[in-house]
């Protein structure tokens, strides 16, 4: 029987780890200097301080080279099983919905760029039962962005999210919003009211933001069981959700690491060893331009026994002095010029900094395109190091994937589905989603280029099979051509198959040049 005590205290263990590995003050410094607040903290008198932020744009170049593919999914039976055809396109379909509705493309964005900077992402994957769905059913699967510093595995030493003997979220929360929850989760007026602001933040939140007097700092606590996953919520002292049980097969929590650490849940960010790069860079260029202040403009000397009044440069003003005017007493002095090594130094240091951390010049751009093959050859090769994240990435979003299914299965129950029939028509079916927990289903995720790969090769492989004469039906060369390569198939599949019912649709005879195209375009891949 699980107490908040119990759970606050396994929170607290988390929270002391993350501490003895300096989790807290990393992120808040990685943050601060991705977003440009890299002088904060210092008081700077003697230099005007200067940011030349080189971790941002690094940063944005590996966000927007791992997001620049679409994701698309596929289902495919692993074994012989009853309407296993029919399902695998009820989940394909189903998947993309809740891709779109849940907006997973845009907040993948905002994982990546929390793994890059803080060196973790996570999704918490929920069944919101208020969500509109656009069926007329109330409830659909909702995604939320959760910070590396709210997760707290039970098991730190290990990774792997699904082999945690339990899982707590930390989240901040308006105290009448729990109160409210707590209420309609069966709890009475009076212990509601037990539910009072903290007066010690967490150190994952900032008390300068943070209104203390009306937040409280709420824990989900999920556990693996024989019998699926309980879920228990509570503050520091009062329980908002008695613990529950729900026959999930999967921890709802995708999880990713940018560079995995050995024997730690949490990865390391590509920013944190390169801090020590741009504080150099950004010292450098505001001594230099100190430098510049002081030494470019010449300066006025004049010998002070002569001039006891002290000497102007005004212009038609008159001078007191004393001796004989005719002598040199005022000059000008010029300092030495600044040495060009500090330039060349922080040119560099600069090229340096962002090659090391994978994006050189050609991968930003700055490269006159002279040599189209050599740019498009020292781009692969520059991002090929960036492939590993892509690796866990795509592994991220099959972890998403799979806990959709999951999800679907216990919480959709019978909705209507849009699918393709065999004359080609697009009819709405009611779906079981309970007939899951019974289909053994290989989920086989394709995300990026690989799904365009695919279906770009599916094509292909489609026209060799036209032109060697294999494929004599117009309407089975159709069927074998993707979905995403024709627009209105549907409709294009109904006429082929009326005009063959009635007679008027003749067997496809490849011609001796379809036969050269195909064979050629062959010997290309």
């Amino acid at each position: 029987m699980l107490i908040p005590e119990q759970v606050w205290r396994e929170h607290q263990r988390g929270v002391d780890y993350n501490n003895r590995i300096d989790l807290y003050d990393r992120v808040k410094t990685n943050e601060n200097f991705f977003i440009g607040r890299q002088w904060e903290g210092l008081n700077v008198t003697t230099l005007d301080p200067l940011i030349f932020n080189v971790l941002r744009r690094v940063v944005n170049l590996f966000i927007s080279m791992l997001v620049s593919d679409d994701i698309s999914v596929t289902a495919q039976p692993f074994q012989a099983v009853p309407n296993g055809e029919q399902m695998q396109k009820v989940i394909d379909r189903s998947v993309a919905s809740v891709i779109e509705r849940a907006g997973v493309k845009s907040k993948n964005r905002y994982m990546l760029r929390n793994a890059c900077v803080d060196g973790d992402g996570c999704f918490y994957i929920r069944f919101d039962p208020d969500k509109e769905s656009g069926q007329g059913v109330a409830g659909d699967i909702a995604v939320d962005l959760i910070e590396n510093t709210d997760v707290f595995f039970g098991n730190p030493a290990v990774d792997d999210v699904q082999r945690q003997p339990y899982i707590i979220l930390s989240m901040r929360r308006s105290v009448d919003s729990v109160r409210q929850e707590a209420m309609r989760r069966g709890l009475s007026k009076s212990e509601a009211e037990g539910i009072r602001p903290d007066s010690l933040l967490e150190p994952q939140y900032d008390a300068q933001t943070d209104d203390c007097d009306n937040m409280v700092t709420v824990l989900l606590r999920m556990q693996r069981t024989e019998h699926g996953i309980s879920f228990y919520k509570c503050t520091q002292n009062t329980v908002v959700m008695e613990e529950t049980l729900t026959p999930y097969r999967m921890y709802p929590l995708a999880y990713m690491s940018w560079m995995k650490v050995k024997n730690c849940y949490h990865g390391e960010s590509p920013i944190t060893e390169a801090i020590p790069n741009q504080i150099a860079i950004n010292k450098l260029y505001s001594m230099y331009v100190q430098c510049i202040k002081h030494v470019a403009f010449p300066k006025i000397i004049y010998d002070v026994t002569r001039f006891p009044s002290g000497y102007s440069s005004d212009v038609g003003k008159a001078i007191g002095m004393r001796g004989n005017p005719n002598e040199a007493i005022v000059t000008a002095f010029q300092a030495p010029d600044i040495s060009e090594q500090v330039m060349t130094l922080l040119e560099q240091m600069k090229r340096d900094t962002m090659e090391l951390m994978g994006a050189s010049d050609t991968a930003l751009g700055n490269v006159k395109p002279e040599n189209t093959s050599a740019i498009v050859t020292v781009q692969q090769a520059t991002i090929a190091p960036l492939e590993l994240v892509k690796m866990e990435f795509y592994r991220f979003v099959e972890d998403c994937v799979r806990i959709f299914v999951d999800l679907m299965r216990v919480h959709y129950g019978v909705r209507t589905v849009c699918l393709t029939d065999d004359a080609g028509e697009e009819t709405a079916q009611q779906i079981d989603f309970g007939k899951l927990d019974t289909l053994s289903l290989e989920l086989n995720v394709e995300v990026g280029s690989s799904a365009y790969w695919s279906e770009t090769m599916q094509t292909v492989t489609n026209d060799n099979l036209l032109a060697q004469g294999i494929i004599t039906d117009p309407v089975l060369y159709v069927e074998n051509i993707p979905d995403n390569q024709i627009r209105g198939k549907s409709r294009l599949l109904r006429a082929l198959k009326e005009q063959k019912d009635s007679g008027q649709l003749p067997d496809i005879h490849p011609s001796s040049k379809t036969k050269q195209a195909a064979d050629a375009q062959t010997s290309q891949q």
